[in-house]
């Protein structure tokens, strides 16, 4: 069994990292809530949420204990060679925690600053969070038609899509394309063929879950702003919320120190590490409204904790409870579990990647790379997993099947059990 280190806190402050006394120092002066302080720093939470979380809040220290042995089993499974989780409740954070290295063998483990590349986290955390910004200051209207904020989109095909359909995935473009197989490798004729490919339906009509349409999404929010959308990003978003570590990077600059995705043998012919491994956000340079930003779990921590405080983050208000209610409910189950741009919960009897516990209201995503974010509103619970499932390549999706939501059973477990009738 593959080593690891834990990190149980439960702190309530600002998001900062300090360093702690010697883990014997830690035991003797006993347990804080149900667990113990990291011998080495105190990861994040926020200021004293506004609604009253009973403490302690673990009623069940084995159901978190049972993510170790669950990562660790999928570790030595090869689903993938390492992880970082964080699990919390409001503001609270009451365990953190890493496992593994960067690669099968290698000597480089896992930290809580590790920057992992999110994939279609991507979607929510910048793209989608944009336009709730946007939305609430009035220079970006959902239910306008897409050609208003892009000219691109000023064709009789196109001009019925409006932002919503861009977000609920419903706008009729198709889903992606494997553009270096067909010889497109530059941003140009990337992005000239996405905004002039044809429909697979009528806006409205299906839902078909589209990297066009996000790609799409982050080009009008960047004709709304007049400023590179991983710009505005980092000063509007990032930036207010202390998210010191997260951004897009530059395509051409390989970084050793970030957290390894796939060893390509077919289009870029290398490992590929600090760059994105979307192959399409990498031809368009590393910035792309579906793919391309990179994170730790500290930072997609103060992420959660703004969200289950319903907007408010270290005494500020960053978004209106109102807008979140808006951008987090699923719009119509007829077509799909889809938020506008957040998916949720699938209530049926398919295995979802949030669980089976967490509410009917959560909310979250998922990324290809092996990542997620799951938040239940109504209990204020939040789980992040990361992981690098497709090094060294993305062909074992099968060991990979499951850990997420099992990881998020155990995290309701921990805080519910036994679970309510």
């Amino acid at each position: 069994m593959r080593m690891h280190r834990n990190f149980y806190v439960l702190a309530i402050g600002i998001l900062t990292l300090s360093a702690c006394q010697s883990a014997r120092e830690t035991v003797q002066n006993g347990p804080v809530g149900w667990g113990y302080v990291s011998p080495r720093r105190v990861p994040p939470a926020v200021e004293r949420p506004r609604t009253s979380v009973n403490s302690p809040i673990i009623v069940n220290p084995a159901a978190l204990e049972r993510i170790d042995s669950l990562i660790v089993d999928f570790i030595d499974a090869q689903a993938f060679p390492g992880a970082v989780v964080s699990v919390g409740q409001g503001t609270q954070v009451v365990k953190m925690a890493e496992y593994g290295t960067y690669t099968y063998g290698g000597q480089r483990r896992m930290e809580l600053e590790s920057l992992f590349d999110l994939a279609s986290l991507t979607k929510v955390v910048a793209t989608t969070t944009a336009t709730m910004i946007l939305y609430e200051r009035g220079q970006l209207d959902i239910e306008a038609p897409v050609f208003h904020y892009l000219e691109a989109y000023n064709t009789p095909e196109r001009r019925p899509i409006t932002i919503r359909h861009l977000l609920t995935h419903t706008s009729g473009l198709p889903a992606w394309r494997p553009f270096y197989l067909d010889g497109i490798v530059s941003r140009e004729a990337v992005l000239d063929s996405i905004l002039t490919t044809a429909l697979l339906s009528e806006p409205g009509e299906e839902y078909v879950y589209s990297d066009f349409g996000m790609i799409s999404l982050a080009l009008a929010i960047e004709s709304v702003t007049r400023e590179p959308f991983d710009q505005w990003c980092s000063r509007n978003i990032f930036e207010p919320l202390g998210m010191k570590s997260t951004g897009f990077r530059i395509t051409g600059i390989p970084d050793s120190t970030v957290v390894p995705t796939e060893l390509d043998d077919y289009f870029r012919n290398r490992l590929i590490q600090g760059e994105v491994h979307d192959e399409t956000a990498w031809t368009l340079g590393g910035v792309a409204g579906h793919a391309g930003l990179f994170s730790t779990v500290l930072d997609l921590s103060r992420f959660a904790q703004m969200m289950t405080q319903r907007g408010n983050f270290a005494g500020m208000e960053f978004l209106k409870s109102q807008t979140i209610d808006l951008f987090t409910t699923v719009v119509d189950t007829s077509f799909s579990t889809r938020a506008l741009g957040w998916d949720t919960r699938n209530l049926n009897d398919e295995p979802s990647s949030a669980g089976q516990y967490f509410g009917s209201r959560s909310y979250g995503h998922t990324g290809f790379t092996g990542t997620s974010l799951w938040i239940d509103p109504d209990s204020e619970v939040w789980v992040i997993l990361l992981t690098n499932r497709v090094y060294p390549t993305r062909d074992e999706y099968e060991r990979f099947r499951g850990i997420r939501g099992s990881v998020a059973d155990a995290v309701y477990e921990a805080f519910f059990w036994p679970m309510p009738e």
